[in-house]
């Protein structure tokens, strides 16, 4: 058939490729049917986060628009850094920092500043 050997490429009206990441640190590059520099970077409002080097990250653009990473694979290493800013932020369950709970976390917090160990 003559459209197997065809290649299939991103369409001009715009669409998502997933390509890996080649620079984040200041500048976000991501190699897709080439290199493209300069990418921003969208996730839900109020939280901020920058993909690592080698993450497969998906990259949309709109028509006439500056390509944007808006995900990265699910279950690949996590970003360095994440801020959440809100007026207010509601947790529901368990939170746990380094693996301890929140509860006791404040405790060894509190018993090391008051001199005792726990």
């Amino acid at each position: 058939m003559w459209l197997s050997g065809q290649q299939r490429r991103p369409s001009e009206e715009g669409e998502g490729q997933i390509g890996t990441v080649t620079m984040s640190e200041g500048e976000l590059a991501v190699e897709l049917d080439s290199e493209r520099r300069g990418l921003e970077v969208y996730g839900p409002a109020g939280y901020r986060w920058m993909p690592v080097v080698g993450q497969r990250a998906l990259v949309i653009q709109g028509r006439g628009e500056t390509p944007a990473v808006v995900g990265v694979k699910a279950g690949e290493s996590a970003p360095a850094q994440v801020s959440i800013e809100a007026g207010n932020i509601d947790l529901k369950g368990q939170v746990l920092i380094n693996g301890v709970t929140l509860e006791s976390y404040i405790i060894r917090l509190v018993a090391g500043l008051m001199g005792g160990g726990i």
